[in-house]
C-alpha cells in the first residue's frame, strides 16, 4: 500500500510544488506600515500612501520632493505548518547512531492534522519591490507620485485530505475529495499616477483630502490551477479508483519561458495587460484624530501572448501497488496534458480598507504624561476577490509609533484574520530629515514561542526628502 500511496500522492503534489517553488514573494514596501502590522490607511503620508490611500498624498509629509530607494519586502508562510511540528516529526530522532527517521503513531498523525485550521490550508509568497518612487508637492493644488512598482505573488491552497492520504495511505474503504485545490502565481508590473488634493470639508470634519491613482498593469507571467476536481476512492479489497478533472492556465513573457534564444530582459515585451484605479477619502475630525477609508485595486489584467491550458479528465485505476506502469500512468493522468490556451483574464487584489489613527501626544488628557511623539492606528483591510496577491475576507491590525526622538522612530503593533491569523510586527527607522533608513518584520512571534514560528517577513526601504 505504501508505494501506491506514493505514486498517487506525488502526482497529485506535483502541481502544487511546481508552483511553490516558481515564485516566491503587495502592500510590503510601505515600511513604516509593515512596522505597524501593516496598519496604515489613515497613518501613511506621502509615498507611503501609494497604493494603500492616494487621498493621504497630500498629508504632512517633508519636502517638496521625496525619492523613495528601491524599497522591497518578502513574505512566506504557511497556516498549516510551523516550526514546532516540523521539528518534532520531520527532523528525525536522536539515537547512539546520530538521527534516524521517526515513525509517527496515529496521535501524531491527527496532530499534524489537527494543525490546519479549517478544511484547507494555504501556503504564500510575496515579494514587492518599488524601483522608481516619486513623488512632488504642487503647492496648494495638492500632491502627485510617479511608482513603478514590481509584485511576485503566490497562493496555494491544500486541502487538509491531502495530508490525510499521505500519512494514512489509501486504506481500504477510504475516500479522499482534492476539489479545494488551487494555486495561483503571477508576476507583475505597476506604473502608477498617483495624486491627492484637498476638497472641501462636510462640518463633522476639520479637513477632508481625496485622492485617485490610474495603473497601467503590465503581466509578465502567471500561472494558475483554477479547478482540481480529483477524487479517490479505495475499495475493501484495496483497488483504488478515482476521478481526475484539473484545469489551468499558463501566459508567460518569452525569458519566463526558458527559451533558448531570449535572454533575461529587466523590461520584457507583456504577456498580458491590464487597467487598474484606487479611490480614497481622509480627514482630520480633530487636532489629534485622523480616519480614511479606500477601495484599491479595481481592475484587471488580460493575458494574450503565449497562452498554454493544463487538462486533465480521466478515471484511474491501480490494482497493483508494484506495476510501474500503473504508478506512471497515474502520475502523468494527474499532471495533466499541456496544449493551447486561449486568453483569459484575473481581477487585481482588490480591497476595501478602513482606518482610524490617534496622535495621542496630542490628546489634552495625555499630553502631559507623554514624552516624544506617539501615534496609534487600528485600520480593517477587507480582500473583495481571490487572486495571486490576496484572499477573500477581513484582518484587523493595531499599529504605535513612538518617536523619543525626531530621528528614531520605533513602531510596533499586531494583526488578527486573513492568511496569516496572528502576526506581531517590530519596525523602526534613522531619519535625518533629508534622508529616512526605515527597517521592519511583521512576522515576530516566535519571540513569544519559537514553535510557532510558520512566517518570516523582511521589509526595508531608504528615501530622501527636497
Amino acid at each position: 500500500m505504501r508505494t501506491m500511496t506514493q505514486a498517487a500522492g506525488a502526482g497529485i503534489l506535483l502541481i502544487a510544488v511546481c508552483v511553490l517553488n516558481a515564485y516566491a514573494g503587495g502592500e510590503r514596501t510601505n515600511i513604516r506600515g509593515v512596522g505597524m502590522a501593516r496598519t496604515f490607511v489613515a497613518a501613511s503620508r506621502g509615498l507611503d500612501a501609494v497604493g494603500i490611500n492616494p487621498a493621504n498624498l497630500p498629508a504632512a509629509d517633508e519636502g517638496t520632493v521625496s525619492v523613495s530607494l528601491m524599497p522591497l519586502g518578502l513574505h512566506v508562510g504557511t497556516d498549516f505548518l510551523n516550526y514546532g511540528l516540523y521539528n518534532e516529526y520531520f527532523t528525525g530522532v536522536e539515537s547512539g547512531n546520530g538521527r534516524e527517521p521517526r515513525y509517527l503513531t496515529d496521535a501524531d498523525k491527527r496532530k499534524i492534522l489537527e494543525s490546519f485550521p479549517e478544511e484547507t490550508g494555504r501556503a504564500s509568497a510575496h515579494l514587492e519591490v518599488r524601483p522608481i518612487g516619486v513623488s512632488v508637492q504642487l503647492w496648494d493644488l495638492g500632491r502627485v507620485a510617479l511608482t513603478l512598482t514590481d509584485y511576485v505573488t503566490v497562493n496555494a491552497m491544500v486541502p487538509r485530505d491531502y495530508a490525510e492520504f499521505m500519512l494514512y495511505g489509501n486504506t481500504p474503504g477510504s475516500v479522499y475529495e482534492f476539489g479545494e485545490t488551487s494555486a495561483y502565481a503571477s508576476w507583475l508590473r505597476e506604473y502608477a499616477l498617483s495624486y491627492g488634493m484637498a476638497v472641501p470639508a462636510p462640518g463633522f470634519l476639520q479637513t477632508l483630502s481625496a485622492g485617485v491613482a490610474i495603473k497601467l498593469v503590465h503581466g509578465f507571467g502567471h500561472f494558475e490551477i483554477d479547478r482540481f476536481n480529483t477524487r479517490l476512492v479505495t475499495g475493501m479489497e484495496g483497488v483504488l479508483q478515482g476521478t481526475v478533472d484539473v484545469h489551468g492556465n499558463i501566459s508567460g513573457s518569452e525569458p519566463l519561458r526558458g527559451s533558448e534564444d531570449v535572454a533575461f530582459q529587466p523590461f520584457p515585451a507583456p504577456a498580458g495587460t491590464g487597467f487598474g484605479f484606487d479611490l480614497g477619502l481622509a480627514g482630520d475630525v480633530n487636532e489629534d484624530l485622523r480616519v480614511g477609508v479606500s477601495v484599491t485595486d479595481i481592475g484587471s489584467v488580460e493575458w494574450r501572448q503565449n497562452l498554454d491550458e493544463i487538462v486533465s479528465s480521466a478515471s484511474i485505476t491501480m490494482d497493483d501497488p508494484l506495476n510501474e506502469a500503473q504508478r506512471d500512468s497515474i502520475e502523468e493522468t494527474v499532471a495533466g496534458e499541456t496544449q493551447p490556451g486561449q486568453p483569459f483574464t484575473t481581477s487585481l487584489p482588490t480591497t476595501l480598507r478602513l482606518g482610524a489613527s490617534v496622535e495621542l501626544h496630542k490628546v489634552p488628557a495625555l499630553k502631559r504624561f507623554l514624552w516624544g511623539e506617539w501615534t496609534f492606528a487600528c485600520d480593517y483591510n477587507h480582500g473583495l476577490v481571490e487572486s495571486a496577491g490576496s484572499a477573500v475576507g477581513g484582518r484587523l491590525s493595531m499599529g504605535l509609533e513612538f518617536r523619543p526622538w525626531s530621528f528614531l522612530p520605533l513602531r510596533t503593533g499586531a494583526s488578527f484574520g486573513g492568511p496569516d491569523h496572528f502576526n506581531f510586527a517590530f519596525g523602526f527607522g534613522l531619519h535625518s530629515g533629508a534622508f529616512d533608513l526605515d527597517l521592519a518584520s511583521e512576522h515576530l512571534n516566535f519571540l513569544f514561542s519559537e514553535a510557532s514560528l510558520a512566517h518570516g517577513s523582511l521589509a526595508v526601504g531608504m528615501r530622501i526628502r527636497i
